[in-house]
């Protein structure tokens, strides 16, 4: 049997098998793109092609339901014996995920509009989310609760993420636009930043600061040393991208700091003067762990309202009430 023909067969397959399930009791979801997607429940068969979206169902406690993946999905360590179907939602594989017979499909809006058909066009649902605002993933968290018959724990991530919003937006609301530092936030690769409308800049905004690159035209824009200097941020905080591992070693973190603040067209620059250049993991840029990201940046931008605010114990708690894990990996520097 060619490729072609084994496709043909697996369509046909969910196509009946869509057709015994009509009449099953639903769940309505909006998701991001604003989609009313309907989901039969009991949902028992997923596949994930975000790693914020895995870590969310494994929070709640439906990790085992998870029988496809996307590569960067390594959290918690068990979904690393989880199938890969692709790298992630733009460059899935379309015949893996169909021979895996989901009952629901995850994805983030990297996935095209044909493998979103395709896969919807034999009945199998596909919620398509966004992980870059913080403040959506309450949302999500409360959505999957409900397609997974987990309400009550899905309440219980939602409220502890929402806490700490809390207290940031609490004591962060008051301050002028002077009492709030300019941040330039560092990515991927040297000087390459981060305009308004990503999950880097929403952090940054959302922990008091200011990001010196909002206004830039291109969303992921590579600056120029001197329009760095231009701007003299307060504080600069390189994100170290993790895709395929989990956490990088403390020395790493180091070595990055390091070099950052050797670079001698930045000797000028506030945030090297004072000291103030930080490393975070960007596993801590989006999802549910959003939240320990949101801390550290706030905890560097205004140390004297979260003195007592320590994100590696909030960090550890998420972990351990959550996943049942100890969290022994280091995810910022200094």
């Amino acid at each position: 049997m060619n490729n072609y023909q084994r496709m043909i067969s697996v369509l046909l397959c969910f196509f009946l098998l869509y057709l015994s399930g009509c009449g099953a009791e639903m769940v309505t979801i909006v998701d991001y793109t604003e989609r009313s997607v309907d989901v039969p429940l009991p949902v028992e068969r997923i596949v994930s092609l975000s790693s914020p979206a895995s870590e969310i169902v494994c929070a709640l406690g439906a990790g085992d339901l998870i029988v496809g993946r996307g590569s960067s999905s390594v959290f918690p360590p068990r979904l690393e014996e989880v199938p890969v179907v692709g790298k992630s939602s733009r460059t899935s594989d379309m015949e893996l995920i169909l021979e895996l017979r989901p009952d629901l499909v995850i994805a983030d809006t990297m996935l095209s509009e044909d493998d979103r058909k395709t896969m919807e066009s034999v009945g199998i649902p596909v919620l398509e989310e966004s992980f870059v605002d913080p403040s959506r993933v309450t949302e999500v968290v409360r959505n999957l609760g409900l397609v997974l018959g987990e309400e009550d724990r899905a309440d219980d991530l939602a409220g502890f993420i929402e806490g700490y919003q809390d207290v940031i937006g609490d004591r962060t609301a008051g301050l002028g636009e002077d009492d709030m530092p300019l941040v330039f936030l560092e990515r991927e690769w040297t000087y390459h930043t981060t305009s308004k409308g990503t999950s880097s800049h929403n952090l940054v905004v959302m922990a008091g600061g200011r990001n010196i690159a909002a206004e830039e035209s291109v969303e992921y824009p590579t600056v120029s040393p001197e329009w760095v200097v231009e701007n003299d941020p307060d504080v600069i905080v390189r994100l170290l991208w993790a895709t395929t591992g989990e956490f990088f070693p403390e020395d790493k973190l180091k070595k990055t700091r390091d070099e950052i603040v050797s670079r001698p067209e930045l000797a000028g620059v506030r945030a090297v003067k004072d000291g103030r250049v930080h490393v975070l993991s960007s596993k801590t840029n989006s999802g549910m762990r959003s939240i320990v990201g949101e801390l550290y940046l706030a905890k560097w931008f205004h140390p004297n309202l979260f003195e007592d605010i320590d994100p590696v114990k909030v960090h550890e708690e998420l972990i351990r009430e959550f996943y049942g894990l100890d969290l022994n990996e280091v995810y910022a520097y200094p």
